[in-house]
This record gives structure tokens, sequence and C-alpha cells, in this order.
């Protein structure tokens, strides 16, 4: 067995967990008290599992290619790519129009990376929530649910998430993506106010309406680094 991993350990951790990056870095989290040898044996029972997504996110998934927010750079919007132009501005503002994604800065901030970074999340964030709300009160009559807030937030580690008090959070990422994958999203999340799990019947509810979804699936497994900053 030849896999290099990392372990992050965590007093209050009650299983043996595998997470691996896009860029293949094999993490294993463990509480304190189980020990390497321990830790091995789980690697070993799931080496299989750990070689396959190696080699998919080697050979299938898109690769991470971190922004450098410059005046020319490409970015995503419901999946077309637009370039962006940095121009000077008397107040920061972000404008999309026909081909072009325009950041109007101030000329202290013309060269502020970070300061752009911030104007444009803020932007995507706005914008992603009218997407979303627009695609919510399409889908909610359809699967006979009320939604009690819709929240846009900056989501690590999945797309959305809904409550059981009827809350649903997106990330403001999918933006990114093509409006088919985001009615997918809105659709996954709506059919968690039916059924609370991912059992067939919750399946078989998100099937009823998107009969393709699995393509959805794979496209954002594979595409899910194109949709990050």
């Amino acid at each position: 067995m030849n896999i290099e991993y990392k372990i992050l350990r965590k007093p209050r951790r009650k299983t043996l967990c595998i997470s691996i990056s896009s860029d293949n870095q094999v993490q294993i989290k463990a509480n304190n008290s189980i020990s390497e040898k321990e830790i091995l044996g789980f690697i070993r029972d799931k080496q299989a599992w750990i070689e396959k997504t190696l080699q998919f996110n080697r050979t299938v998934r898109n690769p991470f290619i971190p922004k450098q927010f410059i005046d020319g750079e490409k970015f995503l919007i419901l999946g077309k790519e637009y370039d962006l132009t940095v121009q000077k501005g008397v107040f920061a503002n972000i404008i999309l129009q026909n081909q072009s994604l325009t950041a109007l800065l101030p000329e202290s901030f013309l060269s502020n990376q970070e300061y752009l970074k911030k104007k444009l999340i803020n932007w995507y964030k706005c914008s992603a929530y009218e997407i979303i709300f627009q695609r919510v009160n399409i889908y909610k009559p359809i699967l006979n649910v009320t939604v009690k807030e819709i929240m846009i937030r900056n989501l690590k580690r999945a797309w959305a998430n809904c409550s059981s008090k009827g809350i649903i959070t997106f990330s403001w990422r999918l933006l990114m993506a093509p409006i088919g994958i985001i009615d997918y999203v809105v659709v996954h999340e709506l059919a968690h106010l039916i059924h609370h799990n991912h059992s067939p019947r919750f399946w078989k509810t998100v099937e009823r309406i998107i009969p393709d979804y699995k393509k959805s699936k794979a496209w954002l497994k594979i595409n899910d680094n194109t949709l990050l900053w």
C-alpha cells in the first residue's frame, strides 16, 4: 500500500473518517484514542475506494485553478464565461452586460485583489439569491411544500442544506452553474422537506421532477472545482 495521508485528531470524534480533497490530499480524521495501527487497518479496508477516488480526481475531475482577480480573467455565471473588465469608478460597482463582467472600483482600489474579490462575492450572493428565489418559487407548488426562509451563504462543504424548520441555505457559488444544475439542487433541497433523508423515496421524488437528476449529480462531482475561488 502506497497511499500518503495525514491524520487529523479531534477528541470528540466518535468514528474514523477519510476525506480526499480535489488535489488528492488524503486526510484521516480520528479521536486521540485511536492507534496508528487501527488507522492503518482502516486505510487498508478502504484502499480500493481511496485509489478509485484518487484516479477519478486525476483523470476525470476538472482541476482547481485559483482566481487572480485581474482584468481580462474569465468568470462563470449560469454556466457561461464572462471576461472581467476592471475600470475606475467613483463608487465600487459590479455590472454584467453583453459579454463582460465589469468591476468599477475607486482608483485607490484598482489593484487591490482582495477588495475586488470581496465585491465580486457580494455581487454573486445578491445575484444568486434572485435566481434561486425565482427557481424555488417555481418548484414549491409542484412539490407542494412550504419554505420558511431562503439564505445564501459561503458554504464550504455543500451546495445547499435544508433544516427541519424549513430554512434552506444555498451556496452563492451555484450562480456559476448552468440553470439546470441549479434546478436540481433546488429540487433536491425542497424534496428534503418531504423526506428528511436520502432514502429511495427521496430520490423518487427528485426523479419525478428532474428525470435526469443523475446527470446533474455527476456534473457537480466533475465540475465542482470550476465553481470554487
